[in-house]
């Protein structure tokens, strides 16, 4: 009778620190979004977030439908990472529980240092959270066709965000390795660099499966 009392007990104390830490299985991850909306996202980035030259509707209008939140796109075509950094003050006001970030595929094509990129989504970051909202931080997807002589570029960039979402402690979404081997079937094959529907698609749910 003993040992059966001290399983119980056991075993309830875990699973009532399970479900305190982690929800056990339930929509909510036990993140405390304060005065923020729990069912407000925001979407910073360039124009892979902007729906430019992507087919099908942009990743975060497929991101609304899937979650059920409202998710405002702050997406510029050729935006840089310091742009974002410029502007993530502006997007906070809104009060997100939720920012997603993904820049750097203009800083790999013009040429701009990693170090300062890294440090560009690092200042967004360093905001997101002291606003009290959820990070989620992407690392930019793979290039190919075109813009295949950049990937190697975007593969050096991936390890510093990898390492910056790693320092921060904020949840990632590694496309350039989802992405896989063969990331043209989620890319345009006009250019190699903007979305296919497809890919439009899996970037929403990647994204989804974070926040």
């Amino acid at each position: 009778m003993k040992h059966a009392f001290q399983t119980l007990l056991c075993t309830g104390l875990a699973a009532a620190l399970c479900f305190s830490l982690s929800g056990c299985g339930g929509d909510d991850d036990g993140f405390d979004y304060g005065d923020n909306d729990p069912n407000l996202v925001v979407c910073l980035g360039d124009s892979l977030t902007q729906g430019y030259h992507c087919v099908g509707a942009p990743y975060p209008t497929r991101l609304a439908q899937m979650s059920g939140k409202t998710v405002l796109n702050y997406g510029v075509a050729g935006a840089h990472s310091e742009y974002g950094a410029s502007i993530v003050g502006s997007a906070l006001s809104r009060r997100p529980g939720t920012v997603c970030i993904m820049f750097g595929s203009n800083d790999v094509i013009h040429g701009r240092d990693m170090t300062a990129t890294k440090a560009n989504l690092r200042a967004i970051v360093t905001a997101a959270k002291a606003n009290g909202s959820k990070v989620v931080l992407a690392v930019p997807p793979r290039m190919s066709y075109s813009h295949a002589k950049f990937d190697h570029r975007v593969g050096y960039l991936a390890e510093h965000i990898r390492a910056l979402a790693k320092e921060e402690g904020v949840k990632l979404v590694d496309l350039y390795k989802a992405f896989g081997e063969e990331p043209e079937r989620y890319l345009n094959p006009e250019d190699g660099l903007h979305l296919s529907d497809e890919g439009g698609e899996f970037v929403a749910k990647k994204f989804n499966s974070r926040i």
